[in-house]
């Protein structure tokens, strides 16, 4: 297994760094992680040599995140980046998949959405629409989730100052993923994205289309320290089927 270091430049000049974890395989898996979130951590690295068994991993810092140069956009600008880096992703690869945890899983939806740039798509706690007060967010998976939370290894992210009045919405875009493969995974008890988000995509999406429910599972990439074994093994038995 061999892991470089490299660099991308997006389409407005922005660099934007990766790290790719190699076999040598003919696919590759494009991975975005939840905003505060970046490659370095943990839970990335476990990820990566993980499906790195059946694809390459290539796992990306989001703009204002990480190494990555410029300032989160909420959206704006992020899937047009994670589908330019799949395009070139292509030049080395017969096959490439997206995988995006909690906003990542936003930006991965749209790109594949609306830029058609992989051959199998998970999302991992993502939300449907960006408005998410639609819940009370004082529940026991919050308490669960702290004690992880605190032992992070935190960088500083930059986003921009100017809040985006129009968004894209994951439910009214998900259908036009098919037929390339989707799997949507949620956490039962996520505190952030409640699983009523992952049934209303599942519910939206066109098949091919999978959904598993975690029990007991927290947010996102939480789920990669609390009990990791059933998100690694939904995400494996997907891509090796579906890549």
């Amino acid at each position: 297994m061999k892991r470089t270091e490299e660099t991308f430049r997006a389409s407005d000049g922005t660099v934007l760094h990766y790290t790719r974890v190699s076999r040598g395989l003919p696919g590759a898996i494009l991975v975005a992680p939840g905003v505060l979130m970046h490659r370095r951590q943990s839970e990335h690295r476990l990820l990566a040599e993980r499906l790195s068994e059946l694809a390459d991993v290539v796992t990306l810092d989001v703009r204002g995140h990480g190494d990555s140069e410029g300032a989160f956009t909420f959206g704006q600008v992020e899937p047009e980046d994670l589908a330019d880096l799949a395009r070139s992703l292509r030049r080395d690869y017969a096959h490439v998949g997206g995988l995006g945890f909690s906003f990542g899983g936003y930006s991965t939806c749209i790109a594949a959405a609306e830029h058609r740039v992989y051959d199998a798509v998970a999302l991992v706690g993502t939300p449907h629409r960006l408005f998410i007060l639609d819940h009370n967010f004082l529940t026991t998976g919050l308490a669960r989730s702290l004690p992880a939370m605190a032992k992070r290894e935190r960088r500083l992210t930059r986003m921009t100052a100017a809040w985006p009045l129009t968004r894209r919405v994951p439910s009214e875009l998900v259908e036009r993923i098919a037929p390339v493969p989707l799997l949507v995974v949620q956490g039962s008890d996520d505190w952030l994205i409640p699983e009523k988000h992952g049934r209303e995509l599942f519910r939206r999406a066109s098949e091919p289309k999978e959904l598993v429910v975690i029990p007991g599972g927290l947010h996102a990439e939480t789920m990669l320290v609390d009990d990791p074994e059933p998100l690694l093994a939904a995400l494996d038995g997907f891509f090796r089927r579906r890549l």
